[in-house]
């Protein structure tokens, strides 16, 4: 079976590894200009495995999403007109926060890789560690997945949910295991921002809470979507919404 093995009843390829010589092939190859298919082919890898680590590089480097990241900063600003928080947690802040750097709010922050944030844990546990809290805003912005990362954030946020979908990359190489076998999307044509976030907004439900995609912005390998959260309680006929106010947060016990 070669490079495989099976996992939850599900074939998936065991990565190989890589070394500093094809490292620095890969970012030469990319620097003269060439796609990631040819680039694959004269290193004996996949076209997929080699955007993975070109982009994991690049975001290491700080370089990463350079042409995308003031359009974020934007779109950042803009949700924030939107919803009135006190307090963001930056779970994959990249070093310092942007909303430290840029805004008057509370910030928690999170990196494992970059120097600089507050905190230095795996994302899952950042958000175990703060599962009690109440939150106005969680920021999932990783490179790659924030699935496992989804029930944690909708449990804290309280006013917004702001969730960066990297694995639509898979799309461009045709990759749809990944979603298929976590979001329950079956073909390419359904591989789409609407039924990723989609699938978020059911898992809302669980936690009482409505959150509505108020900005969705969708950028070379990544989509990005801005959720407004709003809170239900049950009613006597079952599931009802009802919007509630949200209870100010004790900033002292929380900063």
């Amino acid at each position: 079976m070669g490079n495989k093995h099976f996992e939850n009843g599900v074939i998936k390829s065991i990565p190989k590894s890589w070394d500093e010589t094809e490292i620095k092939n890969m970012l030469e190859l990319k620097k003269q200009g060439l796609g990631f298919d040819l680039i694959g082919k004269q290193l004996g890898r996949t076209a997929y495995s080699c955007n993975r680590k070109y982009y994991k590089m690049m975001k290491k480097l700080d370089t990463y999403n350079d042409k995308h990241r003031e359009k974020k900063y934007e779109y950042n600003k803009q949700f924030l007109k939107e919803i009135n928080a006190n307090n963001i947690l930056d779970v994959f802040s990249g070093g310092v926060s942007w909303y430290k750097k840029n805004t008057d709010l509370k910030v928690i922050d999170n990196d494992i890789k970059v120097k600089g944030s507050e905190f230095k844990l795996d994302a899952f546990d950042f958000l175990y560690q703060h599962r009690k809290q109440k939150i106005d805003i969680v920021d999932l912005d990783p490179f790659g997945s924030a699935f496992d990362c989804f029930d944690f954030a909708l449990e804290i946020a309280q006013k917004g949910l702001i969730v960066t979908f990297g694995e639509i990359v898979g799309r461009r190489f045709n990759r749809q295991d990944f979603v298929w076998h976590r979001y329950g999307i079956e073909s390419i044509e359904d591989f789409n921002t609407d039924k990723l976030s989609e699938y978020l907004e059911k898992r809302a439900l669980i936690y009482r809470k409505k959150i509505t995609p108020i900005i969705k912005a969708e950028m070379t390998n990544i989509s990005r979507v801005y959720y407004k959260v709003e809170h239900f309680d049950f009613g006597n006929s079952g599931c009802k919404y009802f919007p509630k106010k949200i209870i100010q947060t004790n900033q002292a016990e929380l900063f």
